[in-house]
């Protein structure tokens, strides 16, 4: 069976887990996750450094044990299973190759020490190298490689065992930006060629709303929010996964409730006591109660009429769209989104408004209010 013919057969493979676990002594690093990755999905889990994402990853491979809980891959209980024959393949952030081997050498290793028969062997490296483009390198050592070569090399490691599961440890994180823009658009084809189920862990954004189906954002060992990245960016379910989904980051204001009608809800915003806010929501928290009020910056528009006065103290000039960092009167940061090239911004006071109906709401715990 080919790789391609093999690959039809695990895309039936989807990944599950149900209530899992890990301490380590009294330490929870996840605690009581439950995820459901359906067959050929790419799933990226996300979050900032110590949120247990990697863990998870681990787990899911059987690097680390399961505290508690269940993982199945497929139809089974793999939690207590040997990493080897659970059916996965992983590629880390260190390439890992044999210096001394060639390409082919390396992607053929694992065949190899499985006893693979020599036809075999060559016919599933050939396979990897042309979904790959590695052919014309089969013979080179890795040092006579560029950093996204090697990193292929990697991945067609992995592929020649036509496991059931990719697994990627932050597998970009060594390479520079270009290079990494153009991995995660070979990562996106690749997925598509071979219809896998891939589980991909980063604390990029861009690279997790680029090449996701379903992203699971974590935060202190749980599950903050799942869903495709379109879904996650615009309708946010608490605080952290609004600010941590969206490059550059939304826009956090202080405010005071200061008026219920049928239309929605008044807040005053903290740092700019004059200007209120109609919010078309229909949860009703308490007149004088604090909430947070979040703009993203694409969503805040120059006006000559009242709105929120910035102090632009950055420029970011991108080319076709520029970022303009500043201050509000009372102190608060706030970045602004322009389309087109913008000079002179820098030292002046712009007034922005809300476009409306994307301002968000937030209670004090951080939830959502809708």
């Amino acid at each position: 069976m080919s790789i391609s013919e093999k690959q039809q057969v695990v895309t039936e493979t989807g990944v599950q887990l149900d209530a899992v676990t890990k301490a380590f002594g009294a330490i929870e690093i996840i605690r009581g996750v439950d995820i459901h990755i359906e067959k050929g999905e790419f799933a990226v889990f996300i979050g900032p450094s110590g949120c247990g994402k990697s863990t998870l990853l681990r787990m899911i491979a059987g690097l680390e044990d399961t505290t508690s809980g269940t993982i199945r891959i497929g139809q089974r209980d793999v939690t207590e299973e040997d990493p080897a024959k659970r059916g996965v393949a992983m590629v880390f952030q260190s390439y890992a190759l044999y210096p001394h081997l060639t390409v082919f050498e390396n992607m053929a290793f694992s065949l190899r020490l499985a006893r693979e028969k020599k036809d075999v062997v060559q016919k599933k490296v050939h396979e990897a190298a042309a979904i790959l483009r590695l052919t014309d390198q089969l013979q080179l050592k890795p040092s006579q490689l560029s950093g996204g070569q090697r990193q292929r090399v990697a991945i067609g490691r992995a592929i020649v065992r036509a496991p059931e599961v990719f697994l990627f440890d932050e597998p970009l994180s060594n390479l520079d930006a270009e290079l990494r823009v153009q991995m995660r658009l070979e990562l996106a084809r690749l997925h598509k060629a071979l219809g896998a189920t891939m589980i991909y862990v980063t604390h990029d954004q861009v690279e997790a709303m680029t090449l996701a189906d379903k992203i699971f954002v974590l935060q202190g060992g749980h599950v903050q929010q799942s869903g495709n990245p379109l879904d996650l960016y615009e309708n946010p379910s608490n605080r952290f996964v609004a600010g941590f989904i969206g490059s550059p980051a939304m826009n956090f204001f202080e405010a005071t409730v200061s008026g219920h009608s049928d239309a929605g809800i008044t807040v005053r915003l903290t740092d700019q006591n004059d200007l209120e806010l109609l919010l078309d929501v229909s949860a009703r928290p308490s007149v004088g109660s604090g909430v947070t009020v979040g703009i993203r910056p694409e969503h805040l528009a120059l006006t000559d009429g009242p709105g929120l006065r910035v102090a632009v103290d950055v420029a970011e000039e991108l080319g076709g769209v520029s970022y303009q960092h500043g201050a509000l009167e009372g102190g608060g940061a706030v970045v602004f989104q322009q389309d087109g090239i913008r000079h002179g911004m820098r030292g002046t006071v712009q007034t922005v408004t809300p476009q409306p109906g994307r301002i968000y709401l937030f209670a004090s715990s951080g939830e959502r209010l809708r």
